[in-house]
């Protein structure tokens, strides 16, 4: 182990630097073609990447569903920011590994960090958000805002029930940043009944919220403005849903995909009430929404996978996609548990995006966002707990996918699902984190976890890799999703103009 120092601070992590590992294009297909791709197949693009460096959680537990958050936090380029299962948050410098000054942030150990950090603002005026809390220690936990050097700036719990009584319960949704009433706040769903809005500044619970929700939520919400009567941010989200009455609401054994007012209950009778229209499903909605203009005459549409907690319910291992009306467009069937989280993207470079997912039996689909038609699909022949993110090839238009799985990353050429190339040898349950390093190269990074030897026990790994010979201005490309949720402000929400290509 080498141990790392930097600015008078002892790392409690391990770091591996500049290792020269170098991945090439793999000619290798895990599973054959199960679907014909509706333009003629590519050749597979070159790729190599390199692992700049590694670091290793020197903890009992790993890093589970949360992704890597992305912020500049000092002036010294992006920094990507993890939580792990025993509630330690770490902020490291993309361009070497090194642990940012003042981090890392610890929780109590019994409360565990699964969510993934949204983040706002650069330097010392940064913040980052992190969900609080595990289904196994479900009376703690809330919701959490650190300042830029690893301090807390506010902590807050939400209880169970609408008038202040009950357990405290956790929160393992991922807060999205938005425009609901403050300029910016944060809003994610919570393991109990109700859910919180909060300004990002003070914590404080804006007008209409705590909102009820009825059942748990583990969906992270996406934020867009897309109503013309507001230049407010609606909320989209998913969410469980258990047979009762509640506030003059019946609800049903299943789900909810619904959009809310950005003013909640605010005005209103019953502290359910601000939904603007709501989707139920027949099973819970444990995937998180994605939003843009990929239905049909480009309108926008919302599209979120389900779970499975209700047996034999028609929706599970469905994607399902509604206009803004909140009417089903399409539902399409895969092959196992559609709980990760969908992306949109313009996969195949032709102007338009697409939905992206991967199931929990490792599956990779692309799907035509006007019908939910199978574009293409890969099996991986590995589990898959964390979702798809892309990230558009230097000088081309379409974008490669990056899945992870329990035997590490895939990177598959978008425009046929064919695998190009896979890095790490450990269990990942989160999506990939696509950045622009400070040199200009593509930089990727992943964080899961790998067995202790000797023990049944997990520690916490992450790997940074560089795109070698890419030199680009931004990885914010008009239909790409290079990160959990699209961008670090976690709003699921691609408004980027696409060009259609001839």
């Amino acid at each position: 182990m080498i141990v790392h120092r930097r600015a008078g601070r002892l790392s409690i992590l391990a770091v591996v630097g500049a290792t020269a590992l170098v991945v090439s294009a793999l000619p290798f297909n895990p599973a054959p073609q199960a679907a014909a791709v509706e333009s003629a197949p590519a050749a597979p693009a070159p790729l190599e990447l390199e692992l700049a460096w590694e670091r290793v959680f020197m903890s009992s537990k790993s890093i589970t569903t949360g992704s890597p958050g992305v912020a500049d936090l000092d002036g010294e380029g992006p920094s990507v920011i993890v939580g792990t299962g025993d509630g330690l948050a770490v902020a490291m410098h993309v361009s070497d590994g090194t642990t940012v000054d003042g981090w890392p942030y610890r929780t109590s150990k019994s409360t565990a960090i699964t969510s993934t950090p949204s983040t706002i603002g650069s330097g010392s005026t940064a913040r980052v958000f992190f969900g609080v809390g595990t289904a196994e220690f479900r009376t703690k936990g809330g919701y959490l805002a650190l300042k830029a050097n690893g301090k807390k700036a506010w902590y807050r719990q939400v209880h169970l029930l609408p008038n202040g009584k009950g357990e405290i319960r956790g929160v393992m949704s991922s807060l999205a940043v938005g425009n609901l009433y403050s300029g910016k706040d944060v809003i994610g769903g919570s393991m109990g009944q109700m859910q919180l809005a909060m300004g990002v500044k003070t914590g404080k619970t804006i007008p209409g919220f705590p909102w009820l929700q009825a059942d748990t939520n583990f969906s992270t919400p996406a934020v867009a403005d897309v109503f013309s009567s507001t230049s407010r941010d609606y909320i989209f989200e998913g969410g469980d849903s258990t047979a009762g009455r509640s506030y003059y609401q019946t609800y049903k054994n299943g789900g909810h995909i619904r959009i809310l007012s950005p003013k909640g209950n605010k005005g209103k009778k019953a502290p359910n009430e601000g939904i603007k229209c709501q989707l139920n499903t027949n099973q819970v909605v444990q995937s998180s929404p994605a939003v843009g203009r990929f239905l049909a005459s480009n309108k926008v549409g919302v599209v979120v996978g389900t779970g499975v907690y209700y047996k034999n319910a028609s929706d599970t291992n469905r994607i399902i996609a509604m206009n803004l009306a909140c009417k089903k467009a399409w539902s399409t069937k895969l092959d196992a548990d559609t709980r990760n989280s969908p992306a949109l993207a313009d996969v195949l470079g032709r102007g338009t995006l697409d939905v992206v997912t991967v199931t929990h039996k490792g599956t990779v689909y692309a799907l035509n966002g006007t019908n939910g038609s199978v574009i293409w699909k890969r099996a991986l022949g590995e589990t898959t707990d964390g979702s798809v993110t892309t990230f558009q090839a230097p000088g081309e238009n379409f974008q490669y996918v990056l899945a992870p799985t329990q035997a590490g990353l895939y990177v598959i050429d978008g425009r046929d699902g064919t695998v190009v190339a896979k890095v790490g040898d450990f269990r990942l349950r989160s999506s990939a984190t696509v950045t622009r390093d400070p040199d200009g190269s593509i930089g990727i990074t992943i964080a899961g976890g790998t067995r202790v030897a000797g023990s049944s026990g997990f520690k916490g790994v992450v790997q940074h890799y560089t795109l070698v010979g890419s030199n680009v201005e931004t990885i914010d490309t008009p239909g790409s999703w290079p990160m959990f949720h699209h961008d670090p402000q976690l709003t699921g929400y691609s408004d980027d103009p696409l060009v259609a290509q001839e």
